[in-house]
């Protein structure tokens, strides 16, 4: 007995209606994983947060060594101001006792190395110095170019996510006309097995294979594909299986 031929090519059409909403149903997933990456990217930039950071770090960095530099000299201002008296003491014949001027000429030697020794202070940190304020020129300049990035990429984005949001709105619209075309019991089908195996709902048999698993398909299967009054199913994956 050959098979109601009303009800082949309307088991058939089914399956192609379901491939066309699976068809816009990958659409719209693939439209909302980009609106969702696009909103991730609104919501901040790593490059500029590490630019931003890196320039916080220069700015740390140089007042740091702006503060040394500023203890230092002024340490050596200090000395300098003690010495000067003494000297002056040493030589200015105010100091007529040897054993005073000895004295003085000993405290003179030690503040002068101490001084020596911050002036040797004073030109590291002032090499420092110069590393800190190239740093944070470089640091600048980079943040500078980051902000202008980030504000053209901002409004790159917005356009990027009011177009996909137009595009997941006709992609819903096509799925709300496509579903009438689908009997409810197929629909159920199609809606079970998508959310096990996502996009790969609809497969086609390909050298007697299922497209989905790849799992030999039973010949029986097969023929139920081309004739039989239900969707036939991979009885591996499940998918919903079609021939051509």
């Amino acid at each position: 007995m050959f098979p109601n031929p009303w009800t082949v090519n309307r088991e058939l059409t089914q399956v192609t209606e379901i491939r066309t909403l699976q068809e816009i149903d990958n659409e719209a997933e693939s439209h909302r994983a980009a609106l969702e990456d696009v909103e991730r990217r609104l919501a901040g930039s790593e490059v500029l947060d590490i630019a931003r950071e890196r320039l916080a770090g220069a700015d740390t960095a140089l007042a740091g060594v702006k503060t040394e530099q500023r203890k230092v000299e002024g340490d050596i201002e200090d000395l300098s101001a003690r010495i000067a008296p003494e000297e002056k003491r040493l030589y200015d014949g105010s100091v007529k006792n040897p054993k005073e001027l000895g004295n003085i000429q000993h405290e003179v030697e030690l503040l002068r190395e101490q001084r020596t020794k911050l002036e040797d202070q004073l030109l590291e940190v002032l090499q420092r110095l110069d590393a800190a304020e190239r740093e944070h020129e470089s640091a600048s300049s980079d943040a500078k170019r980051a902000e202008s990035a980030r504000k053209q990429e901002l409004t790159e984005l917005k356009a990027e996510s009011v177009r996909l949001k137009e595009a997941i709105a006709a992609a819903e619209a096509k799925r709300e006309f496509q579903i009438p075309k689908i009997l409810p019991r197929n629909l159920k089908t199609y809606q079970d097995v998508r959310k096990r195996r996502g996009s790969a709902a609809v497969s086609r048999i390909n050298g007697g294979m299922c497209g989905g698993c790849r799992i030999s398909i039973p010949e029986s299967v097969r023929r139920k594909a081309f004739t039989a009054d239900e969707l036939s199913q991979c009885p591996n994956c499940a998918s919903i299986l079609y021939v051509g």
